[in-house]
């Protein structure tokens, strides 16, 4: 029995510059469906994972009859949930008794929804390893896959869901990722720096699950609110085996929450530098979970970026998103990463409850203090499910449940302000902290002029 593993294609986006629509380009490797190749592998079951995200669906429809898979399963994330189940219904279309399998995290949220608009077969609910691997081989043997833990299946027109599956305690037991059919020098993301993008590179991703509650985001619902960890030489072994096999020499360390065990990070170190790994790589964590002594170990180690999620600058919207971190601890943060010699870099948001002019320009006396090594990346607050923003927003009925039924991106949080109110306190912070960019924005006329001009027409419109 043959399974087809798809990360699908995302949806067109217009060009800044020329406005004509194109598909992204592939800037990591999915991670999700070569963690879930690989344990299939491992389990004997003939397996093929295919990154399709810049595929055209007539290339879709191509691979798909090139390979003529028995199971197909698909990864389903909420941006990109239209591929997704444009991919089921391809391929039932061109083959009727295909299993169709959607993993991850919008059909874990919304199974029920999964099945209405495409001809699914069934969900994996959450982390998939174990419940896929098992779903396979019972459909195999042509048994009943009811009694395999952790799905949603469609029996005879109602939707039935077979229990819930504990979430996997070691994580050193799971295989490295499918690596079979990946190209690296396909994938360049666009955070990488000009000296390291010729670079063979990848990420990983050595923990799963945070403790943290930060009200906009989905990782606790998903993953767990226990933090599990790979064990410091589980981690070296694969960095080893990208090294020596993939020629990997830039990694990013994935992770929600890489440092949350700093022993565990200077151990990770160690484990680099006594195996001569020589690679360049760059990681993501909080502001509390980083001090000199794992600083002064990750920049021996190769580290060279840091991206932290700084969110604001000001200590009422980190109090309002429960943040559990404070401006002071920001400060310190970025201070301790550049005397580390590691470039700090920030996440912000702009949009949530209680944002307004004087908390963005909190958050740039702020970020002006800091010094991010690169423009820090800005975006708008919106509702994802399985946040608790999102609850807030459906009792302030800024969305239900229904709204994922369509083909929409996730909505802003519009309790406070229009849309077009909070890109203008996206353009104020800006203004403030990237000005290059701001100016480069103007030009293009897409400026906070650009804005007040199309909030005078709209006032116009209404009043004809």
């Amino acid at each position: 029995m043959k399974t087809l593993l798809i990360n699908p294609p995302a949806a067109e986006m217009p060009d800044p510059f020329t406005m004509e629509r194109r598909r992204p380009a592939k800037s990591w490797v999915p991670l999700g469906v070569a963690y879930l190749g690989a344990a299939l592998r491992a389990a004997g079951h003939d397996v093929t994972v295919r990154d399709m995200h810049s595929f055209s669906w007539a290339e879709v429809e191509s691979e798909l009859r090139a390979i003529g898979p028995d199971v197909v399963g698909v990864s389903c994330f909420t941006m990109w949930r239209s591929g997704a189940l444009e991919v089921a219904r391809m391929a039932k279309e061109l083959n009727p008794d295909v299993t169709v399998i959607l993993g991850g995290p919008h059909s874990t949220f919304f199974p029920a929804h999964i099945f209405e608009p495409a001809p699914v077969d069934a969900v994996v609910l959450g982390e998939g390893e174990q419940t896929l691997v098992e779903l396979v081989g019972v459909l195999e043997r042509g048994e009943d896959p009811v009694g395999v833990k952790g799905l949603v299946l469609r029996r005879d027109g109602v939707v039935v869901e077979t229990g819930s599956r504990p979430r996997l305690a070691e994580l050193d037991t799971l295989p490295f990722p499918l690596y079979d059919h990946v190209d690296l020098a396909e994938y360049k993301s666009p955070e990488i720096p000009p000296p390291f993008q010729p670079l063979a590179g990848t990420h990983i991703i050595t923990s799963r699950g945070c403790p943290f509650s930060c009200r906009f985001c989905s990782v606790p619902s998903f993953w767990g609110r226990r933090w599990r960890a790979r064990s410091p030489g589980n981690v070296a072994d694969e960095l080893e085996w990208l090294y020596k096999d993939y020629n990997v020499r830039h990694v990013y360390f994935s992770d929600d929450l890489f440092s949350f065990d700093r022993e565990r990070v200077a151990a990770i170190c160690r484990e680099i530098l006594r195996r001569k790994l020589d690679i360049v790589w760059m990681a993501e964590t909080r502001v509390d979970c980083v001090d000199r002594e794992m600083l002064r170990w990750m920049r021996r180690a190769g580290c060279y970026r840091i991206y932290y999620g700084v969110e604001s600058g000001s200590a009422r919207i980190l109090r309002n998103i429960n943040k559990g971190v404070t401006p002071d601890q920001i400060k310190y943060a970025f201070k301790i990463t550049h005397e580390a010699g590691i470039q700090p870099c920030a996440f912000l948001m702009v949009g949530n409850p209680g944002e307004d002019e004087s908390t963005i320009d909190e958050t740039i006396a702020l970020v002006r203090e800091i010094r991010p090594a690169t423009t820090p990346i800005i975006g708008l607050t919106q509702l994802m499910p399985a946040t608790h923003l999102y609850e807030q927003g459906k009792a302030a009925g800024l969305v239900s449940d229904d709204f994922w039924r369509g083909n929409r991106h996730a909505p802003f949080y519009t309790a406070e302000h229009s849309v077009e109110e909070l890109v203008e306190l996206q353009f104020r912070l800006t203004r403030g902290v990237a000005p290059e960019l701001y100016r480069m924005l103007e030009a293009m006329g897409l400026g906070s002029g650009y804005l007040h001009l199309r909030r005078l027409l709209g006032r116009a419109g209404r009043v004809q």
